[in-house]
């Protein structure tokens, strides 16, 4: 999409969201990603995730194209000789269900997907490394059609990429979560501590735990190491978030803004994916004229999270960017039942349950395109019309009294 601002075009990007499996996907889907990325149980870079089975995979992107969205499968772990000779058997299996593109970062995975999927829309991982625009074209000229730019990269940086690569070559950068270290993943720390292998996506993330220094002559004096009276975490210990800097990734040229979390939530998939597209929107809507929403902040921040920063964007990390008051992921909200019926006329939603809430208890009402609205909860009644006074049992169905929701909605607690 392009929008006009004064003599320029601008490429609005799209949003594109995790999808660690099929439940992710819809809620993905329907709360404003216009594309998912996931994967089979297999090659991809997040084991940890549930994953895709292949029926799974053909449903979700039945269901993606019949939105008019888009399904890419990741391929992106760094194989070595015997895992890539289970490759061709892969690839033949998933030759006739056409994702829209697939996201690689081994040029051996490459070969292989040529000559099993000739046509295959390619996209690099940031696994790859890609951090300057020689790389680019290189990778151009072989085929790639899309390349997700290492996290290392200023906005500087990443519009001079741009200017200096054939336009048609898209540009994804991750603009939320994890923030990891080592160049773009590229970790070794976790299979050294743990013997679980990051490249292969089962990465334990020790570039969050926290650490304690010791002086080769005085091994036993361990030193936590500290700046100011905050305390410190050396490695990756905040998350990016930069959906308040809409206009500057637009005009850096950035044409897909991926928010990263496969193994995170359903309800973290969808509020980042609602909160990103509204801001988007809006900046489309009138970029002369935009003014950045806080409610869109105060959205990203009621999942699951760890401190903010803006990573490499602006430069190098703020100053302060390791050190942080807890070393524990934050949450304003939790996601209490989604709505999966409603009845207009009796003022009923039939719900799933996803935790504990009580009638009487005040909580919100998230629907795609808003940033929900503030209610209480009104009487609750088990499936066969009893009243009832909680909801206490992992995804019981219960019926919720309320003025107006649809099947879709999240309700959660304030």
């Amino acid at each position: 999409m392009k929008t006009d601002v004064g003599n320029e075009k601008l490429r609005i990007p799209e949003i594109l969201s995790p999808a660690g499996n099929p439940e992710k996907l819809i809620y993905a889907l329907n709360y404003g990603a216009d594309a998912v990325y996931c994967a089979l149980d297999r090659f991809g870079m997040r084991s940890a995730a549930d994953n895709f089975t292949l029926e799974e995979l053909k449903d979700g992107i039945e269901y993606a194209h019949s939105h008019g969205k888009r399904l890419y499968l990741t391929l992106n772990t760094m194989p070595k000789d015997a895992e890539l000779s289970h490759l061709p058997e892969y690839l033949s299996s998933i030759r006739d269900i056409r994702p829209d593109a697939f996201i690689i970062s081994d040029p051996g995975v490459m070969e292989y997907l040529r000559e099993f999927i000739p046509d295959a829309v390619i996209h690099l991982s940031t696994q790859a490394n890609t951090i300057n625009s020689a790389a680019c074209r290189f990778w151009y000229k072989n085929g790639v059609k899309r390349i997700v730019l290492a996290r290392e990269l200023s906005l500087e940086e990443i519009k001079n990429i741009r200017c200096e690569t054939p336009p048609d070559l898209e540009l994804e950068c991750f603009v939320h979560g994890s923030m990891c270290i080592s160049y773009s993943g590229r970790c070794l720390l976790s299979n050294y501590f743990t013997d679980r292998n990051a490249n292969n996506g089962a990465c334990t993330q020790p570039c969050r735990w926290k650490y304690y220094l010791h002086e080769e002559k005085r091994p036993d004096n361990l030193i936590e190491a500290e700046q100011d009276k905050e305390g410190t975490y050396i490695f990756s210990s905040r998350d990016i978030c930069m959906i308040e800097y809409i206009p500057e990734l637009v005009k850096a040229g950035i044409d897909s803004f991926k928010i990263e979390g496969r193994v995170k939530s359903a309800y973290y998939t969808a509020v980042t994916a609602n909160a990103y597209k509204m801001a988007l929107k809006d900046y489309s809507i009138d970029p002369d004229g935009y003014v950045f929403n806080p409610l869109y902040k105060k959205e990203v921040e009621s999942v699951s999270h760890r401190e903010f920063d803006t990573g490499y964007f602006f430069s190098s990390p703020a100053s302060n960017a390791n050190v942080v008051k807890s070393n524990e992921y934050i949450k304003d909200k939790s996601f209490l039942c989604t709505v999966s019926e409603y009845d207009s006329e009796r003022k009923l939603a039939k719900c799933i349950q996803r935790n504990k809430f009580t009638t009487g208890e005040r909580v919100n009402i998230l629907s795609p395109n808003t940033t929900g609205r503030d209610i209480v909860a009104g009487r609750l009644f088990d499936l066969e019309m009893n009243p009832i006074t909680s909801v206490p049992h992992a995804k019981m169905e219960f019926y919720l009294e309320i003025d107006g929701a649809k099947a879709g909605d999240i309700i959660r607690a304030i």
